[in-house]
């Protein structure tokens, strides 16, 4: 039996670690990599989110990988990946470099690191709300299910909203929903998430 974890994938609240969890039972059964999901939902601010990223992937000696999950909120994709490096920066007073993989994909390096650290910015900013979270990527998959209304999209502020009332009313969790969708649509949905979770679990 393997001791230790591979790869650790912080994400900020609950719901974020949900909707990985569903996507991880759904996608990655067959796992030959231990991988653990942290809720660091306590954490106030992007400094504090970026401390426990410093500590995990300076001082572990068995950890291959450290992924971040981060909602975009207001922010661009780049935005808030300069943030996070920026308080890096400021946290360890070495420079931190920022890769871009994709659009909402980044790779963080420092010589500070002894793991990967890989960066992604959750949110689909075709949806007309000003701020961009998880929760855009569970709403469209709630269209694709059919257990949606599309047309209802402006009467609320956020996705989060939108979704919570959807999964209130049809008295489903969030990770439930994932693991009874069909494949294609939660594929649809959760592409990007589903392509970097590939990544980080094949280190």
């Amino acid at each position: 039996m393997k001791k230790g974890i591979d790869a650790i994938i912080l994400c900020e609240g609950k719901r974020d670690a949900n909707v990985l969890e569903g996507i991880l039972h759904k996608f990655f059964e067959s796992l030959d990599r231990v991988v653990a999901i942290a809720n660091c939902e306590s954490k106030d601010s992007v400094m504090d989110f970026a401390k426990d990223v410093i500590a995990l992937s300076s001082i572990s000696r068995r950890l291959k990988t450290v992924a971040v999950v981060i909602d975009a909120d207001e922010y661009t994709p780049k935005e808030r990946g300069e943030a996070v490096k920026n308080s890096m920066q400021s946290i360890t007073g070495d420079p931190v470099e920022l890769i871009k993989i994709d659009n909402d994909i980044f790779e963080l390096k420092s010589q500070k690191f002894n793991t990967k650290v890989f960066l992604k910015i959750a949110g689909d900013f075709s949806l007309p709300y000003e701020k961009h979270t998880i929760d855009d990527l569970v709403l469209q998959l709630l269209f694709l299910e059919g257990k949606a209304d599309k047309s209802l999209v402006n009467s609320y502020r956020t996705a989060k909203e939108f979704v919570n009332e959807v999964a209130e009313h049809d008295h489903i969790s969030i990770k439930e929903l994932i693991l009874n969708s069909k494949s294609e649509n939660v594929e649809r949905s959760f592409h990007n998430i589903i392509d970097y979770l590939k990544n980080v679990i094949e280190g």
